[in-house]
């Protein structure tokens, strides 16, 4: 994944690499493994490099082996938000301090972050779940099954004022930004 803005160039990708404890990784300027995760454990770690035109330094960010690097972190201004799994990690940019650092309860696998206006959006394989700007949960949102589209229908799109979602069982859900459900259907197969 790649973010840009007018501070600085973010890349984020998977190093498969990297072992916890290790002398033999890779270099990093910071090594970040807030969940006190040990190389016994089962863990995925986000490469960050954050290139500030001026000076480039890279972050390995230790994570739920879950976590995904596509849709995974919104750069806003000197805020860096990344989601991995069930945890949001908040990065300075400038300086690579941690702001925040928060877990929250959720039911399968997360995939993607979204900042929308009224919090930000998390898409889930078996829930949507709408987090406050202080990343309290609003709500969620199940359906019948996990949300993949074996039709080639795209399984999530964020919408202007909705979110549109497809089942496994090619099942059409439209919700609001509220967690209401807009409309839903069982598509004829």
């Amino acid at each position: 994944m790649e973010l840009q803005n007018d501070k600085c160039n973010v890349k984020i990708s998977i190093d498969t690499t990297y072992t916890v404890d290790s002398a033999d990784n890779q270099f990093y300027d910071m090594e970040i493994n807030l969940r006190h995760i040990k190389n016994s454990d089962f863990y995925k770690v986000f490469s960050i490099t954050i290139d500030l035109f001026y000076r480039q330094y890279r972050v390995a960010l230790v994570g739920d082996f879950y976590s995904y690097d596509e849709d995974c972190a919104i750069l806003d201004d000197e805020i860096l938000t990344i989601l991995q799994n069930d945890t949001i990690t908040q990065l300075r940019i400038t300086d690579g301090s941690i702001l925040l650092f928060k877990e929250f309860d959720c039911f399968g696998c997360n995939m993607g972050i979204y900042r929308v206006q009224q919090g930000y959006l998390i898409c889930g394989e078996i829930e949507i779940t709408m987090l406050d700007l202080n990343f309290n949960k609003k709500w969620q949102f199940s359906g019948k099954d996990i949300f993949v589209s074996v039709s080639g229908k795209t399984a999530f799109q964020l919408c202007e004022e909705s979110v549109k979602l497809y089942d496994i069982e090619d099942h059409f859900y439209e919700i609001d930004f509220d967690g209401k459900l807009i409309s839903e259907n069982q598509q004829s197969k």
